[in-house]
């Protein structure tokens, strides 16, 4: 969406809508956060959306993690690109609700002054900050170290020439990962973004690195990403999310919809169990005239669903609740298939006998009788 022409009254959108637009553009100058109004910008606009992620994946690896891995007192953690903190300050949030929990969470970055930002604001007696100022991903002060939960958010969008230098930078802080560690990559839900982060991931799935992927991809997938078959493909979350009036307000200004916390991630363990084979809706599910139909992943192949209207029924009706990232208990997509995968694409018309059973919501936690009413 084109931004709207932002009155000179207001320098905070004024501000918000700059860094919107070099950042699409990919044309962001690296010492941005350097300078003071746009550290305010980002932080007033950015910070609180960026918070409300790491919140909601941080909860995700709770729930998702070895709960062997959170009996550690201090908990470790590594937040990569950390700018002014707020990603790896709401995963933090998110684990601190475990009472009897502390964490040790070590910010890098390469402006100094984003990182005493984050000094300020991360004020909790069970958590501890330390901080390092690095240009990545070439500078490693932070190795060697041992680290239980490592992070990284928005870097390679800005950064997307540089996949395999951070695949060989997160291959070899694997190797630093506790058993049971667990390494978090997220970036922006756009196709590019979202792209570039999806090659990042087989890159280190082809390098036979000590890491698994555990979510959110179905059954540990360790081949290539579906997605990246087809240039006009890309895999992201869009979840449900409460913002402030202010954010709401700015972003209106500005011309942006905030309405949901949208993003791509990728969840890799050292040890853990993967999300199990299910069908995975990875597009809006969409109604038309006799019909409603999805995109759907299983890790191996990107599957067109239709359910025909008229094969509605008790069995099937599962089906036209979805929303995207949800899962369906469906271990064998082959047997449904009208005709065999051409390039990694099939096509499935579900049958009005074959009972629809939502498996998970998109951050794991599985469907009860409840949600399905």
């Amino acid at each position: 969406m084109k931004n709207r022409k932002i009155p000179a009254k207001d320098p905070l959108a004024a501000e918000v809508t700059k860094l919107s637009r070099s950042f699409a553009e990919r044309a962001a100058d690296p010492s941005y956060m350097d300078r003071a109004e746009s550290r305010e910008a980002y932080g007033a606009y950015y910070g609180e959306v960026s918070r409300s992620k790491g919140e909601s994946l941080g909860y995700e690896i709770l729930r998702r993690g070895a709960p062997s891995l959170f009996l550690k007192s201090p908990l470790r953690m590594l937040d990569l690109g950390s700018g002014t903190g707020e990603f790896a300050l709401g995963v933090a949030d998110a684990l601190l609700s475990l009472p009897s929990l502390s964490l040790s969470l070590h910010l890098v970055d390469r402006s100094r002054e984003a990182l005493s930002d984050a000094a300020r604001e991360g004020e909790h007696s069970r958590l501890s900050l330390t901080f390092s100022q690095a240009v990545l991903p070439d500078a490693r002060p932070f190795l060697p170290g041992s680290f239980d939960i490592v992070t990284m958010a928005n870097c390679l969008a800005e950064n997307e020439n540089s996949v395999e230098e951070f695949a060989d930078l997160l291959q070899e802080i694997s190797t630093f990962l506790t058993p049971g560690g667990l390494l978090l990559l997220v970036e922006p839900a756009d196709r590019r973004a979202s792209r570039t982060l999806l090659t990042l991931g087989d890159s280190l799935l082809s390098r036979h690195s000590p890491l698994s992927l555990l979510a959110p991809c179905p059954g540990g997938r360790t081949s290539s990403c579906p997605a990246l078959e087809d240039p006009g493909d890309w895999c992201h979350e869009d979840r449900p999310a409460d913002f402030s009036e202010f954010l709401l307000k700015t972003a209106r200004s500005v011309g942006h919809v905030k309405d949901a916390l949208k993003m791509t991630y990728l969840l890799f363990g050292r040890e853990g169990t993967p999300a199990p084979p299910s069908l995975r809706l990875v597009s809006p599910l969409h109604k038309e005239k006799g019909l409603f139909f999805g995109d759907f992943c299983d890790g191996k192949t990107w599957w067109r669903i239709r359910l025909l209207t008229r094969n509605r029924g008790d069995l099937t009706r599962s089906f036209t609740r979805l929303h995207r990232g949800e899962t369906l208990s469906e271990s064998s997509p082959l047997s449904l298939a009208i005709a065999p995968p051409v390039d990694g694409r099939g096509s499935i018309d579900w049958p009005k006998d074959r009972q629809v059973v939502r498996l998970a919501h998109p951050d794991g936690r599985p469907f009860d009788s409840d949600d399905e009413t």
